[in-house]
């Protein structure tokens, strides 16, 4: 194993997979180092699903969300491995007359943007969701989004990325960085140093650890997030359904249940989300959360009372104070780049992380990445 490389990625989820694939393909010598297996962390956790209506409506995310979808209708044959990647329909459950007008704004700037929305009324909505109990939503918004296996997702990515020359180190943890003046000089795993001429830090909620190993600190903060899947649904189940007001009920809660489920490939559910403070990293899940998932699911699906949980679990997921995505060069370290907490990953990510393979060799990136950039919070 070279003992010297052109970057060094610490993380080895989607984003770190993705940026070894293409800062490989661009030439560079990539050398991934990834605490456990690849893709094990919030990336495997995810439920697969390809968003384009909930986040933020700004140019530049709305640009990353139009080119990523396009560029995931393609990515298989890119990648020259599939990853279950199909269209469908998504559904925003609607109880209020305040989030029906904002869907209504939110709609109108996405429509004009490409992403076309839909207000449905109760009756539409119970037209496209038989078995869906809408006594308490006045309807709903419809968009068309993705879904995507996330471990066959991940292992395209690490695939492709092999086979351009990275170097990807599975349960070979970052232990260390060296750092000389304003540079990180080296980093150590497993044992060995390894000189870089770039460090990139992509380990989502571990990002602050990681980095302080740097000596700076990441203005991240995590949530601890539970999800379960069940056995085979005959039940017809047309498209992914979420309330709409999700993240208003679970974010910065000391704890929280806003349910929201897609199909997967195989006939089951994957249900989401639970999610309370914690200090801890972990991937335990807890009674009440699974619990207060499954009554949310009854309640608005009845018919799928008997219906069996096959496994459970837990991940922290990482969020800046301004929910914007953290990317680019950390201050006061001139070789130190970091990505994290992207709020539509996936969908992002096919664009996403070839522009930041560009950034962290040189090049200018197609946008301006200023809101995302690190300054914004860290000083020198």
């Amino acid at each position: 194993m070279p003992d010297r490389y052109d970057v060094v990625i610490a993380g080895g989820g989607m984003l770190g997979l993705s940026s070894a694939y293409h800062l490989a393909q661009k030439g560079a010598r990539t050398l991934l180092l990834q605490a456990g297996d690849l893709g094990s962390g919030a990336s495997a956790a995810c439920s697969g699903r390809a968003q384009v209506a909930e986040g933020h409506l700004d140019p530049l995310n709305i640009r990353l969300i139009v080119e990523g979808l396009a560029r995931l209708e393609t990515l298989e044959e890119e990648l020259g491995t599939a990853f279950e990647w199909r269209r469908n329909g998504f559904l925003a459950l609607i109880n209020s007359q305040h989030l029906w007008d904002d869907w209504v704004a939110r709609a109108k700037v996405l429509t004009a943007a490409g992403i076309p929305v839909e207000l449905l009324d109760q009756a539409a909505l119970q037209e496209a969701e038989p078995h869906l109990n809408t006594e308490s939503y006045m309807g709903a918004a419809y968009a068309t989004e993705g879904l995507l296996n996330p471990f066959l997702f991940c292992w395209a990515y690490a695939k492709a990325a092999r086979r351009h020359g990275a170097l990807l180190c599975p349960q070979t943890p970052v232990t260390a960085m060296r750092v000389e003046g304003r540079r990180v000089a080296a980093v150590e795993a497993g044992g060995e140093w390894f000189e870089a001429d770039k460090v990139a830090i992509m380990c989502g909620s571990w990002t602050p650890q990681v980095a302080r190993m740097a000596g700076v600190d990441v203005p991240l903060s995590h949530t601890h997030a539970e999800a379960f899947v069940t056995e085979r649904v005959s039940l017809e189940l047309n498209n992914t359904v979420e309330l709409a007001d999700f993240y208003e009920r679970i974010h910065g809660r000391d704890q929280a249940v806003a349910v929201g489920f897609s199909r997967d490939l195989h006939g089951g559910l994957v249900i989401t989300e639970a999610v309370a403070k914690t200090p801890e990293l972990h991937r335990r899940t807890s009674s009440w959360g699974m619990g207060g998932m499954a009554a949310d699911l009854i309640q608005l699906y009845p018919a799928l009372a008997g219906v069996r949980a096959l496994r459970g679990w837990g991940i922290p997921t990482s969020f800046t104070p301004d929910d914007e995505p953290l990317v680019g060069w950390l201050p006061g370290r001139e070789n130190l780049f970091v990505a994290a907490a992207f709020l539509e990953t996936i969908t992002a990510i096919p664009v996403a992380s070839e522009w930041m393979a560009g950034m962290i060799l040189g090049d200018s990136p197609p946008a301006d990445l200023a809101p995302f950039a690190p300054d914004r919070f860290v000083q020198t």
